[in-house]
């Protein structure tokens, strides 16, 4: 069995990586904040899953979470391997979304230095010579009741208020891809010997579009719907090629997450209830 180091495996998506890791009978070591024995004691393989969003409050938090930590251990720590969990927000109004499409930077985002800074992330993986492959998830979705992400939120409204506002067009679409299906891929990746030097999607594969979540969501709870005519900050997001992980790993299928939904808002109702 190995030793694995979680940056971020206290997050939504680090604390499931640790829970499967640990399931499969392996030790894991997550480091808390400013730990600097970091750079000092065996790593192992290390999962970089730590990261901030929130550009407007915290640019600076963004940026050393997001690229000064890594950057930092990519030189100075000892490890066997490491995957850093990037972004597929980075094909925001692209034309294409496989992993070498040329990427944009849109001057109306508000979350565009997320994406400089994700970028910036991923260059200096590539280019530190050491072992890393890179993953890029879609917009990651479970069960977590007080999340703050988009599904977990509407839910709590349409149960909590029985309304629920929607400040996005009918048609604003994303692929959505479980948590579950997330760490199981970064986990057999990080353990493939081949992935060195590689960037692989993780999605669905499919987008759902607003409209679609919010009719499942009145046909569960009963609850109104309240369309706010905005233009989702000129947010398009091409449907996310998966190929590439298919390729690597035939067996993927992602779960279906109208299915998840449906199932998400009855577990919500019995907690909240």
């Amino acid at each position: 069995m190995a030793l694995y180091t979680v940056f971020g495996g206290r997050g939504f998506i680090g604390s499931e990586i640790v829970g499967q890791l640990e399931a499969q009978g392996h030790s894991t070591f997550v480091p808390v904040r400013d730990d600097c024995t970091v750079f000092e004691r065996d790593l192992g393989i290390v999962i970089y899953c730590a990261g901030n969003g929130d550009c407007k409050n915290s640019p600076f938090s963004v940026f050393e979470a997001n690229v000064t930590l890594l950057a930092n251990l990519l030189q100075k720590a000892h490890f066997d391997r490491l995957i850093y969990v990037s972004s597929t927000r980075l094909y925001m109004n692209g034309i294409s979304s496989n992993e070498q499409a040329n990427l944009t930077v849109c001057v109306n985002d508000n979350r565009r230095l997320f994406n400089l800074t994700k970028l910036v992330a991923e260059e200096l993986c590539l280019n530190s010579g050491r072992n890393v492959c890179i993953v890029r998830p879609s917009n990651v979705y479970g069960v977590a009741l007080n999340s703050a992400l988009f599904l977990p939120s509407i839910i709590r409204n349409a149960i909590n208020n029985g309304k629920v506002d929607m400040f996005i067009t009918k048609d604003y679409a994303k692929d959505y891809v479980s948590v579950l299906d997330v760490a199981s891929v970064v986990i057999s990746l990080v353990q493939s010997n081949n992935t060195a030097g590689e960037i692989f999607n993780v999605a669905a594969g499919y987008n759902i579009s607003a409209e679609k979540i919010a009719d499942l969501l009145v046909e569960k709870t009963n609850c109104s719907i309240v369309w706010h005519d905005i233009n989702s900050q000129g947010e398009l997001f091409p449907i996310t090629d998966i190929s590439k992980l298919v390729d690597f790993m035939p067996d993927f299928k992602p779960k279906d997450v109208l299915f998840d939904f449906a199932n998400m808002i009855d577990m919500y109702k019995a907690a909240l209830t």
